[in-house]
Formats: C-alpha cells, structure tokens, sequence
C-alpha cells in the first residue's frame, strides 16, 4: 500500500505555489487547476490525487456568443 498520505503538507503546498499565505496559494492553486479547499484553521487542504491529476478547465473560456440570422 502506498505510505504517503492523502493530503499535501503545508511544507509541499509552500513548494507547489511559492507561496506562504492560504488566499495566495489558493488562487495559484486554482489557476493550475488544482482543487483545494480553506480549512477552518485557514491553512489550506489539497488531495494528494488532485496535484497528480488536475481537474480539466475549459479550454476555451471565450464566451458562448449565439449567430446572427438576418
């Protein structure tokens, strides 16, 4: 069985996003599309199997625009 644990440590999230402070790295997070979450302590929960599998974000954020019939 696999011995590391399910979630990233504080130490491995600081690596992943560069930074120290919980709302930046959930914005980094996020923009690597990467789920986490705020913990009630305010530091911050990552799933060791959402850093190895990113959740897929749309590849194309353009807006949805509808033809013109004349």
């Amino acid at each position: 069985m696999n011995s590391q644990p399910i979630t990233l440590t504080d130490e491995e999230i600081k690596e992943l996003t560069g930074y120290a402070r919980p709302a930046y790295q959930l914005r980094v997070l996020k923009e690597l599309g990467i789920q986490a979450r705020k913990r009630p302590d305010n530091s911050v929960l990552v799933l060791r199997m959402h850093c190895m599998m990113p959740a897929v974000t749309a590849a194309n954020d353009a807006p949805k625009l509808r033809p013109i019939r004349k």
